[in-house]
């Protein structure tokens, strides 16, 4: 009998087309396991971040080695997708606010994944750090407490041969990284009732 997977409410992913200079979605995703399970029990050895490399495969192409990181910043987490070589910045840039660390949302936090955008992408994403950075505060205040929002920042440098295999590890990275954050927070509170 296939196992369920267990029930994290509402997710919300927000993208940014770079080379289009604009939002798509929200687009709500379900939550699944499925290709995440490696990294997610790499992420369960680890205090508050992870390196290391993805394989992504594609119908008819050869398998690619990604480079990936993820981090947990205490109210939100983020990961980045990168090939070895690619020019600028990461590929790919998501941030994740989990539905139960929403009420502890630093102020600056749009603020500093625009700026973290705008420094690793340097030069090509001069004029959108203000389009990032509003989106991002808009949809944290206004998108009800309880939905998951993902926020995905793809960079102008990704080659449109493999785009598919990015957006595909950016989604089992962010579906590991709901996964941890949320088992993180669950420890941490039983840990303070029973500690």
């Amino acid at each position: 009998m296939p196992q369920q997977e267990p029930d994290h409410g509402r997710i919300e992913l927000h993208g940014w087309d770079s080379r289009a200079r604009a939002w798509h979605g929200p687009d709500e995703i379900s939550f699944t396991l499925a290709g995440s399970r490696r990294v997610l029990n790499r992420l369960r050895e680890l205090a508050g971040c992870w390196h290391g490399k993805l394989r992504a495969h594609g119908p008819g192409a050869p398998p690619l080695t990604l480079c990936a990181q993820i981090y947990d910043l205490g109210d939100a987490g983020l990961a980045t997708v990168d090939m070895e070589g690619s020019p600028g910045g990461p590929l790919e840039i998501v941030l994740v606010v989990p539905a139960a660390r929403r009420s502890r949302i630093r102020p600056e936090l749009s603020f500093e994944f625009a700026s973290y955008t705008r420094f690793l992408e340097g030069a090509e994403s001069q004029g959108t750090e203000i389009a990032i950075h509003d989106h991002v505060e808009r949809t944290l205040h206004e998108t009800d407490p309880a939905t998951t929002v993902v926020i995905s920042v793809e960079t102008p440098f990704v080659p449109s041969e493999v785009r598919v295999l990015i957006a595909d590890a950016a989604e089992r990275l962010t579906m590991a990284l709901i996964a941890w954050l949320e088992e993180k927070d669950h420890s941490a509170g039983v840990q303070q009732v029973t500690g």
